[in-house]
């Protein structure tokens, strides 16, 4: 009795196993694939997300562009076994032609679609199967593209989307320099592909292992040499190219913000929507206004700063409004940001106020 127990719950466990592998199995893969949604006005609207695959370091990376690339969100993502509910319209039409008040057809699909920021925070999910991305989602979306429905599409090269593809705006994933001469650069993208300025210009792939610690630069063209790159003790590079060239390169930094005031603004397209309005303030002299609109940033203006050590103001010099002086000190601290039109905001008159935090 005992023995025949055993051989059922080993059956069971074994059926349970299998069961677990298969729906492992035919999870859908999204490696190297394009989702798209678009439609004619007078010019071809666009809305697409790429899957690329793994990526050292990073884990499965994705980039979503937007309304011709203008609204655009990377990080990776994962595929999950599990059903989920979405909203969407069936197509551009359909959400045009539907009566006020009409509701948004809905529907399941069989997996679910996580979206993370590069840091591991979840952005959004949403709804998938083998052939569509049900986008539904608040976070991760473009005007004119919410409640969409994104269709694989089985020939990139050709596709109507391909121009807009083929500018999709890679983030970096490590920028690096020769300290001897800042001309000498070698940035990676998260897209796989390089631009080598170290000695000549090179465009090509690389390939690295987990750590980032080996890199392996390969060129698009057989004419030109390709490097390896060994990370040392002290967090530089040692850059070695097939032609015997040899060259130390550190990690570029960024500049940090030092000082930011906010306000907000409408987003344009969206009745009695608000987007944080930003302005950061960095720690080389250089400035960055911007409209955030859950993580999704577009931006305003930008330019150069200094401090007014007699008045403890900030003088803003910014390339499309003009200078800009701060009022008022310390918490109290304003900038009242004003021009006649912006793309696609328009004209903007809006109070920021000093971040203390």
């Amino acid at each position: 009795m005992k023995k025949m127990i055993a051989l059922l719950l080993c059956l069971v466990l074994s059926l349970s196993m299998a069961g677990f592998a298969l729906a492992e199995a035919e999870l859908p893969e999204l490696a190297n694939t394009y989702y798209s949604y678009g439609y004619d006005v007078g010019f071809w609207m666009d809305y697409f997300i790429h899957f690329y695959d793994e990526v050292p370091g990073l884990g499965r990376v994705f980039y979503a562009g937007f309304c011709l690339n203008q609204i655009t969100f990377s990080g990776t993502y994962e595929v999950l076994p599990e059903a989920r509910d979405y909203a969407c319209w069936p197509d551009r039409a359909a959400a045009e032609a539907a009566e006020d008040g009409a509701e948004i057809p809905t529907g399941s699909a069989p997996y679910t679609v996580v979206f993370y920021d590069f840091d591991g925070n979840e952005i959004d999910r949403c709804a998938m199967d083998e052939e569509h991305i049900y986008n539904d989602m608040a976070n991760l979306t473009g005007v004119g593209g919410e409640n969409s429905i994104l269709t694989l599409d089985t020939d990139p090269e050709n596709s109507a989307f391909a121009a807009d593809y083929a500018a999709e705006q890679a983030v970096t994933l490590l920028s690096l320099v020769n300290p001897e001469d800042d001309t000498a650069t070698l940035d990676l993208r998260v897209n796989g592909k390089y631009d080598d300025l170290v000695v000549l210009f090179v465009e090509g792939t690389y390939s690295m292992n987990e750590d980032q610690s080996e890199i392996v630069l390969t060129p698009d063209s057989d004419s030109d040499p390709g490097a390896t790159l060994t990370l040392n003790e002290d967090g530089t590079y040692n850059y070695v190219s097939t032609d015997g060239d040899e060259v130390t390169l550190a990690i570029v930094k960024g500049a940090e913000v030092a000082y930011a005031l906010k306000g907000e603004i409408p987003v344009p397209g969206m009745e009695d929507t608000m987007a944080d309005f930003v302005c950061d303030l960095y720690d080389d002299g250089t400035v960055a206004l911007y409209a955030d609109f859950m993580g999704n940033r577009m931006d305003v203006d930008q330019g150069t700063y200094e401090i007014d050590m007699e008045t403890y103001s900030f003088n803003i010099h910014f390339e499309n409004a003009g200078d800009i002086t701060t009022e008022g000190y310390a918490a109290d601290m304003v900038l009242n940001y004003k021009i006649d039109n912006v793309d696609p905001f328009g004209p903007i008159e809006q109070t920021l106020n000093f971040v203390t935090e």
